[in-house]
């Protein structure tokens, strides 16, 4: 038997032929997930707007049912949850043509906002301390969960691929745990367009003054950055937790239409024309991050599933069917944070700002140097 860890990645001009390509290149690892089970649950990505260009589109979704139902799949739930009220995830599942596009297939549809005892307890260490994590009891039961990504950066952990998407099915306080780097999702919906482009300069000028601060490789953090990455640990701990706790057995993430730069709210659209899919949720992500131009082993949470035992993060250890990923890799507009999550994550934040390179000093340590100069 092959145990070689495959992930397929497909470039091509249109969406749904590329996803049945590439679950097709990946055809016996799929129906291996799927018939054990004899049905599946499905994540997609809903935009917090509902835009129809940041979320799952309905070809995806479309061509995703048909290769599960040729997989061996009678029946498939669709589940997801919204960090924003509005729209819900049933107004999205109907906008975004969900409901037409599988009409006559054995499809339902779950908000799970809409079902509030539907959940079922898991206990996480997050900070060294126990927290309980509510998660669709639908998603926990599942033998099959796949998740349908969208292609691109974020403020909390780099990138929002195919485990940062599982964070649906949570429930929503518990969500609000992902929120660590989304300050920007709290602009009024009216104010986005022109908002996402004031961000584009203000992330440009963000990124510059973040590499003159690490110069010498070193930094000392404002005591407001050192919060957020606290958060940042954290969040980045319960979705190592998610993770382990309900992860999907087939991953797929659209480059069609993505976003890069102030994800996921403020970002501006991405197209990479590439599909990237395979049953190691860890080494897709892995593939697709590299693909944007990011060293797998440098993002946080692939590194952490890695270790874990969650899948492969190693690009060496992974098998690509299709086409080569050097050949399609593009460098992606980075979120303003980036440079700061890269220089902590993956050491606490102490040890990252042990030793401050000379270009972010405290006034009171100036005065002091000073003092001993003229001494």
């Amino acid at each position: 038997m092959d145990d070689a860890i495959k992930v397929a990645v497909v470039q091509g001009d249109r969406r749904r032929g590329a996803v049945a390509q590439a679950l097709a290149l990946i055809a016996d690892d799929v129906r291996a997930a799927v018939q054990p089970y004899g049905s599946a649950t499905i994540v997609p990505t809903l935009d917090e707007l509902g835009r129809g260009w940041a979320s799952t589109d309905h070809d995806t979704l479309s061509a995703t049912v048909d290769a599960l139902i040729a997989s061996g799949a009678r029946s498939l739930d669709v589940v997801a949850g919204k960090f924003d009220a509005r729209p819900s995830a049933s107004t999205c599942y109907e906008r975004l043509g969900y409901l037409a596009e599988t009409s006559g297939r054995p499809v339902a549809y779950h908000d799970l906002d809409s079902e509030p005892d539907a959940w079922t307890p898991r206990q996480a260490v997050v900070g060294g301390r126990a927290e309980t994590l509510r998660l669709s009891s639908r998603a926990v039961a599942a033998g099959c969960r796949v998740s349908l990504a969208v292609a691109r950066t974020d403020g909390t952990f780099r990138l929002g691929l195919g485990l940062p998407a599982m964070a649906a099915v949570l429930q929503r306080d518990d969500r609000k745990g992902f929120e660590a780097g989304m300050l920007a999702r709290r602009v009024p919906s009216r104010l986005v367009p022109a908002c996402s482009v004031l961000e584009t300069w203000r992330g440009r000028l963000a990124r510059a003054w973040l590499a003159v601060r690490s110069v010498d490789g070193g930094m000392r953090l404002t005591g407001a950055e050192r919060r957020s990455l606290d958060r940042i640990e954290r969040a980045t701990e319960r979705l190592s937790a998610v993770a382990a706790i309900a992860p999907p057995r087939i991953s797929l993430i659209d480059g069609f239409s993505g976003m890069h730069g102030q994800a996921p709210r403020l970002g501006t659209s991405l197209r990479l024309g590439t599909v990237i899919a395979g049953t190691d949720p860890v080494a897709v992500d892995a593939v697709a991050a590299a693909i944007m131009g990011f060293d797998p082993l440098d993002v946080a949470y692939l590194r952490r599933a890695q270790a874990a035992g969650l899948g492969v993060a190693d690009l060496a250890a992974i098998t690509i069917v299709g086409e080569p990923w050097s050949q399609v890799r593009r460098n992606c507009r980075r979120h303003a944070s980036d440079r700061l999550l890269r220089l902590v994550q993956g050491a606490s934040v102490a040890e990252a700002t042990a030793s401050p390179g000379p270009h972010f000093r405290s006034r009171r340590r100036k005065a002091r140097l000073r003092r001993s100069s003229r001494a």
